[in-house]
């Protein structure tokens, strides 16, 4: 199977961890956990005190950079999981699961 979108992207970040030092060993799944929600706060935090929009883009990519190290070190496909999860979230309804909408 050729491998396209997420799963090339989850490539060229696990190279980039390895290369960094990052651990990709099973053992730091929880590290690796935390580093993902210390991104989106840092991005809340940039959000929050008025910086650039660009500031809280650079801290939501390292989000995903460090979601996609996560996947990578689960050994999961990335793109097959985002198009089963979008296919089931497009036959949500509106607004699912929500009191006051939003």
């Amino acid at each position: 199977m050729e491998e396209v979108g997420l799963n090339l992207k989850m490539k060229e970040v696990r190279a980039l961890c390895d290369a960094k030092g990052f651990s990709s060993d099973p053992t730091r799944i929880w590290e690796m956990l935390t580093l993902i929600h210390s991104e989106v706060s840092e991005a809340a935090d940039a959000y929050k005190k008025g910086e650039p929009l660009e500031a809280v883009g650079e801290e939501l990519i390292d989000a995903i950079i460090r979601i996609l190290h996560l996947l990578s070190a689960l050994n999961l496909n990335a793109e097959a999981l985002y198009q089963q999860k979008m296919a089931y979230n497009w036959q949500r309804p509106p607004k699912y699961n929500t009191v006051r909408g939003g």
